[in-house]
């Protein structure tokens, strides 16, 4: 009769250890997709691509965008303790389809608890050399020059009009010294509940003069000035290394973090 109660008693602390590991698991949350989402913005104007006009910010003059290129690279999610990086991290997005954002897809991943989350924007040295086809890289497509010097990272053009005069505007940005990692504090709050992350890429940071980041533009007083550069006297920036470098700093600002409800689809 003991041995027989042992047995019960062991058998039913098993069971309760059997139920306990099954709930709490249960409670785990499942794997999800994670939605990185693009949204183009001229300072607080959604880029609208061939039919919108927006203000030279450094001179006179108006200019539109008929194409925008950007390759988002090596994105790493970083939790507590873990991180994951994507393989064959290379993106290319753009904005000639028929919505007003792009957006990169991490597919079942834990999105909860996320601490940071890093992209790299242009091509890593390391592929920016070789002729690979892996991720959207592909060495025969508009966005690649050559092996010897890589890739376009972005691609903006349009035209910039000044009275009844119209300059064409070409900047393509590339170079090894131009790639630029940024950084994302990520908590649960920046996440949405269908797993979306809204980014604003702002492309007036491109041109800007004056080094205010995202995080110190809230607490810049309003009357102090921002400078700009005059897009009439950089029209064009292909392979000039000093003009290239102009354009490329604003790689370390022009891309923040934003609420769901400041974005306008």
């Amino acid at each position: 009769m003991v041995k027989y109660n042992k047995l019960t008693m062991i058998l039913i602390i098993l069971s309760v250890a059997i139920v306990a590991i099954v709930a709490v698991d249960g409670y785990r949350p499942l794997p999800k997709d994670l939605i990185l989402r693009f949204h183009p913005y001229v300072g607080n104007q959604p880029l609208v691509l061939h039919h919108q006009s927006y203000k030279n910010p450094g001179g006179s003059g108006d200019f539109s965008i008929t194409d925008f290129q950007l390759f988002i690279s090596n994105i790493t999610v970083k939790y507590s303790t873990s991180s994951i990086s994507e393989l064959n991290s290379y993106h290319l997005i753009r904005f000639d389809g028929g919505t007003s954002f792009d957006q990169i897809l991490i597919p079942k991943i834990k999105i909860k608890d996320i601490e940071t989350l890093s992209l790299g924007i242009g091509v890593d040295p390391k592929a920016n050399g070789t002729i690979m086809f892996t991720g959207d890289l592909d060495p025969n497509s508009r966005m690649a020059w050559n092996w010897q010097v890589g890739y376009k990272f972005l691609l903006l053009e349009g035209k910039l009009t000044i009275e009844d005069k119209q300059i064409p505007l070409v900047y393509h940005i590339g170079f090894d010294e131009s790639y630029a990692v940024l950084n994302f504090d990520i908590t649960d709050e920046k996440i949405s509940n269908d797993g979306v992350i809204n980014f604003k890429i702002d492309l007036l940071r491109l041109f800007q003069k004056t080094s205010i980041t995202g995080k110190s533009l809230a607490k810049t007083p309003l009357k102090q000035k921002i400078n700009y550069i005059d897009m009439s006297e950089i029209s064009q920036v292909k392979f000039a290394p000093d003009d290239v470098k102009k354009i490329a700093y604003g790689f370390h600002h022009f891309i923040n973090i934003v609420n769901i409800v400041n974005i306008v689809n």
